[in-house]
């Protein structure tokens, strides 16, 4: 018997038990999976009887991980995965609520679904409800820090607050950056000291911060705007030593955000000459002294389209970071390793006297392949038409430069404020839920509200920002949802999490969340 031929091993697998060929092709990757269910009838009988290698296919196409400790057995979490799939697919939010906004602070934070307001020298938290995963409302405070919060971020996978404190009076005022814990407000004890110090070189009550953590480093972006000569500043901290790990500066640079524990991507303005660019930097590669950006040693920098514009301000986002973590008990949560980075810039047209937005949006995959793309030394420069087209998706919108958590995931939102029936609408850049989770008119059951994102004119056609044409296209699915109605004063933002939407409308004071 020639037991080499194809053929010959599947009549061998004829004689085997159901269970352990699922458990024999449990160990393939799901693309493999998939080609073996197309190879005779009983593969594809066993796949579809086996709740393991469902889940496996399904976590995959909606680009999510399974929770590593969670009590239900697989059987149960593939049906939570299902009606939580079907959730999003249908836009179903069963559960909604009013919260009341603190009026002592402006600082807050929405992170890893939970959000919470700065009260001055404490917190307010509200944990948002996922009955499907089985996540319980939360509410509880942290009742006094011990200083007044100037700005703050949290990471609830680390239990972890991280808080500016400004310290001493302008021209020689200071910032200390605290590390408490979320659950209580006490010194966090895997940091081996309270907090760390630094002075900005030129401190204001405009200045900004921008905060965010990633394991081990926290990341902070001082921003000087009552000067436009003061460079901003970004540090880089190991918050458990207390050590500095990077610190650079520039007039030019404008946001950032973790791309992997060790690679960020921060924004440049170019001059007239130069288009503004998308650097990704290397923080083992940087020095941990201050030092200008010019000489910094960047691994490539994806320039944006020519344009005739003066940039007024940029702003990077993406979540979950990559170094965040569910909650133990989570059956399945969305996988860090495939998610979308949003550039929200805001121009000042030389040819408009009004302002213009755009929002592009770009892959994590479109961001690394450029990274493996740049082998051969520092400081690749990339070519809008070399990456951009087919590499990121570029919209014409105006999203709040207020609330500005309004992406997760592969996920996008914005209110549509001139509606009347108070609706929002949701981008998904999931190139899998583009081909199968969309409206068809060809099949007779009820319509899903996605469909999928077509070829755009140019956008050009709406923008006067560009000296060339702009065209752009990822796969990808739109929707509108309708929101949860406000009686008092219309809603003015919307923000959005893994699980859930969230309305704002600080007229009202109040935040609303729609939950599965």
């Amino acid at each position: 018997m020639d037991v080499d031929r194809p053929e010959k091993h599947v009549e061998i697998a004829h004689c085997l038990p159901n269970e352990l060929i699922a458990l024999v092709l449990n160990e393939l990757d799901v693309v493999s999976l998939l080609r073996c269910k197309q190879v005779c009838r009983l593969f594809n009988c066993v796949v579809a009887d086996n709740a393991q290698l469902l889940y496996k296919i399904d976590l995959f196409f909606a680009r999510s991980e399974n929770g590593s400790q969670c009590n239900l057995d697989t059987a149960g979490r593939l049906r939570a995965f299902q009606q939580y799939q079907h959730a999003w697919n249908n836009l179903s939010f069963p559960h909604s609520r009013l919260v009341s906004m603190e009026l002592e602070g402006q600082a807050w934070e929405l992170s890893g679904g939970v959000l919470c307001q700065a009260t001055r020298s404490g917190l307010t938290c509200v944990q948002f409800p996922c009955k499907i995963k089985g996540i319980p409302e939360r509410e509880w405070t942290v009742d006094d820090l011990g200083f007044d919060i100037r700005d703050f971020s949290i990471d609830t996978s680390q239990d972890l607050i991280v808080a500016v404190e400004q310290v001493g009076v302008i021209p020689n005022q200071s910032c200390r950056i605290h590390f408490r814990t979320l659950s209580t407000g006490k010194h966090h004890p895997k940091s081996s000291i309270p907090f760390v110090t630094h002075m900005p070189p030129n401190m204001h009550e405009e200045s900004k911060f921008l905060i965010q953590v990633c394991g081990f480093r926290i990341a902070v972006l001082f921003q000087e705007f009552a000067d436009a000569a003061s460079p901003n500043q970004l540090v880089i901290w190991d918050w458990k030593s207390g050590q500095q790990i990077l610190s650079i500066q520039d007039t030019e640079l404008r946001s950032f955000s973790f791309v992997t524990e060790d690679l960020v991507l921060v924004s440049v303005v170019g001059s007239e000459d130069t288009p503004p660019r998308l650097d990704v930097i290397s923080i083992d590669n940087c020095s941990r002294d201050m030092v200008p950006y010019q000489d910094v040693n960047y691994i490539c920098g994806l320039e944006y389209p020519k344009m005739k514009a003066e940039v007024l301000d940029v702003l990077i986002r993406s979540e979950p970071t990559p170094g965040w973590a569910p909650p133990l008990q989570t059956p399945f949560f969305f996988t860090r390793s495939d998610r979308i980075f949003t550039i929200t810039m805001r121009v000042s047209p030389e040819t408009n006297t009004n302002e213009e937005c755009t929002v592009l949006v770009v892959p994590l995959s479109t961001i690394m392949a450029q990274v493996e793309l740049s082998h051969e030394g520092p400081k690749r420069r990339v070519p809008w038409k070399q990456w951009g087209p087919y590499g990121s998706h570029m919209l014409f919108r105006n999203p709040s430069d207020t609330w500005v958590c309004y992406v997760y995931g592969t996920r996008f939102i914005q209110l549509l404020p001139w509606d009347k029936e108070k609706r929002a609408r949701v981008y998904d850049f999931n190139k899998y839920a583009a081909r199968r989770d969309v409206q068809d008119r060809q099949t007779p059951e009820p319509k899903l509200p996605w469909k999928r994102l077509g070829r755009s004119d140019p956008l050009n056609s709406q923008c006067f920002a560009f000296d060339e044409e702009v065209n752009t296209h990822l796969p990808g699915r739109v929707a509108v949802v309708n929101v949860m109605p406000n009686d008092h004063q219309d809603w003015e933002a919307a923000m959005i999490g893994e699980d859930n939407i969230i309305m704002v409308s600080s007229r009202a004071q109040k935040y609303g969340y729609m939950a599965m």
